[in-house]
């Protein structure tokens, strides 16, 4: 997977020893916006028992998002739609709708959106691009420290985690184990900065920050500007497989390895399709 990102649907490709279909692979398209839009959006209770509210989350014109293109039943008719996959961005993206003690509800699976678009005019408001280099392929963004038994374990991570985000962030994510299921990951990050520039030669993808980001082993490079300090991910091209149950309709999954830094990671990046 040398690509930075493949947006081809229906096509075989090889996952470490397994062909794969990328109809099961993680193939987000990425959209930036061309003007203010507003959606409203799920937050859940952060650490207290309570209902879901809905609030208004305003993206400003030229961020770049996450989102799935396809069509919404309106009557009897199928009417274009746009999901999109909020809950990836960064932490000061979202700031503008944030209550206190409450967390954007990331949904229960990987691709769950958090807002549908379907009104025509707001539709008009996002331009279909290309997937940014920064984001490693097949992932959605969120890596996990661990190495290949980290991976294939069935233990859900709760130590620390980095998060590359479609709107060009990198996150150092420290779990917060008083926050409700699902949402431990989701709070303020331990460290942040902006993706000031990338060069990907895979299997390398060098990031660059215009201040350190602490958390992870970055190496300084220059004494000023916006490119002093600079993060390493290299794709170890090794995927792991885990296997699913066809009996039961779970289907394996697949994760990449990478070191950033120095240190091992892994990055959910699909399915394998296998189930009844």
């Amino acid at each position: 997977m040398a690509k930075a990102q493949t947006e081809k649907p229906s096509a075989l490709v090889k996952v470490g020893d397994y062909t794969a279909s990328t109809d099961f692979l993680n193939l987000s398209a990425y959209y930036k916006t061309t003007k203010p839009i507003t959606v409203k959006v799920a937050y859940l209770p952060t650490y207290k028992t309570g209902q879901a509210i809905m609030q208004k989350l305003t993206l400003p014109a030229g961020i770049t998002v996450a989102g799935n293109l396809t069509t919404t039943k309106k009557g009897s008719y199928l009417v274009p739609s746009l999901q999109l996959y909020l809950a990836r961005l960064s932490y000061p993206a979202l700031l503008n709708s944030a209550k206190a003690g409450y967390t954007m509800d990331p949904g229960a699976g990987a691709y769950d959106p958090q807002a549908t678009i379907t009104a025509t005019d707001k539709l008009a408001g996002f331009k279909r691009v290309k997937a940014p280099i920064y984001m490693p392929g097949y992932s959605h963004g969120d890596l996990y420290i661990g190495g290949a038994k980290a991976a294939l374990s069935p233990i859900e991570p709760h130590t620390t985690s980095l998060r590359i985000t479609p709107d060009g962030y990198v996150e150092v994510l420290k779990y917060d184990n008083k926050a409700n299921s699902g949402l431990g990951f989701a709070q303020k990050p331990y460290s942040i900065a902006k993706i000031t520039k990338t060069n990907f030669n895979d299997p390398y993808r060098k990031l660059y920050f215009s201040h350190n980001l602490r958390g992870v082993n970055t190496k300084r490079v220059s004494q000023s500007g916006v490119y002093q300090y600079c993060l390493t991910l290299k794709n170890l091209h090794t995927p792991q497989h885990t296997t699913g149950n066809p009996t039961k309709g779970i289907a394996g999954t697949f994760d990449s390895l990478y070191t950033i830094g120095g240190t091992k990671y892994y990055t959910f990046i699909g399915y394998d399709g296998v189930s009844d």
